[in-house]
């Protein structure tokens, strides 16, 4: 491993944040002040591992300090933010602690060692952040949404169980594709949802997209004619299989089978019956902007 002139990691150093990427950068402000790094980072309220007999620095979220670590480590990388943000979503343990030994070495070295792959930290947020991307780019794929009604109103909903925790990278591309429709996507792995209010329906300066628990979400009933499209979708996909051209393997590499139970097509059919409800069609969705990459 190589070995950067950087701040001293504290072995007896733990750090406890509100859990937010902009408290991890706050985090770094307030140990770079100190003069040392800490040897862990928890959430406010929960002890960091191997700190039992240690001191446990508490550190508040201040959006302005944020920031401007953000800035910083900005200019010196360009991307480097989204790559140190990608990789504390995997949720990997001790991520947070590589992050700011990476950014840390970043303010030393510069540009160079960010790409420096003989550097552990750099390769540890490299190789996680990737994954975290990789993942966030399946669910654009792997989404389903459906249509449910409550007091007239239409709400568009998917669930998901992700591997890592994309919810707060996954809004640019749907609030792209779908800006005026209300639509969530529910993590059932972290009981936590992605919802989209549409602009006419927000109060003014308010997100277009929140996360919120899952459990604080109303229930509603499914569309009339929901079924019927799902049965549609599911023939859609029998009518275009070739089954001479079947290759499971690869197949599996594409679509693996964890994904499977939250896709409308992988799910038993079911012939519509007379009595059901017959499709109306809907109206086209306009799907707006450039698709992010």
């Amino acid at each position: 491993m190589s070995e950067h002139p950087a701040l001293p990691v504290d072995p007896h150093l733990a750090v406890e944040t509100d859990g937010t990427f902009a408290g991890l950068l706050c985090a770094y402000a307030e140990t770079y002040r100190r003069g040392a790094l800490p040897a862990s980072v928890g959430l406010a309220g929960e002890r960091a591992s191997g700190t039992l007999f240690g001191d446990t620095l508490r550190v508040e979220t201040e959006a302005t300090v944020a920031d401007r670590v953000e800035r910083g480590l900005d200019r010196a990388v360009p991307g480097l933010v989204g790559r140190l943000r990608r990789a504390v979503l995997s949720e990997r343990p001790g991520i947070e602690v590589a992050v700011l030994r990476l950014a840390d070495a970043v303010r030393v070295e510069g540009k160079a060692v960010a790409d420096d792959w003989t550097f552990e930290p750099a390769r540890e947020v490299g190789r996680w952040a990737g994954r975290v991307g990789r993942e966030a780019h399946r669910m654009e794929a792997f989404v389903r949404f459906e249509e449910h009604v409550a007091d007239g109103v239409e709400t568009w909903t998917a669930t998901a169980r992700p591997e890592y925790h994309v919810l707060p990278i996954l809004h640019p591309h749907f609030e792209a594709r779908y800006p005026t429709l209300a639509w969530r996507i529910v993590d059932a792995r972290r009981g936590l949802a992605l919802v989209h209010t549409p602009a006419p329906e927000r109060e003014a300066g308010a997100p277009a997209s929140r996360i919120v628990p899952a459990v604080t979400l109303g229930l509603a009933d499914e569309a009339p004619d929901e079924a019927a499209y799902q049965t549609m979708w599911k023939a859609y996909f029998q009518a275009v299989t070739i089954p001479e051209r079947r290759n499971l393997k690869l197949h599996l590499r594409h679509v693996p089978k964890r994904y499977w139970p939250y896709l409308t097509e992988k799910q038993p059919a079911v012939p519509l019956v007379a009595s059901a409800a017959a499709p109306v069609p809907r109206a086209a969705v306009p799907a707006s902007g450039p698709r992010p990459s």
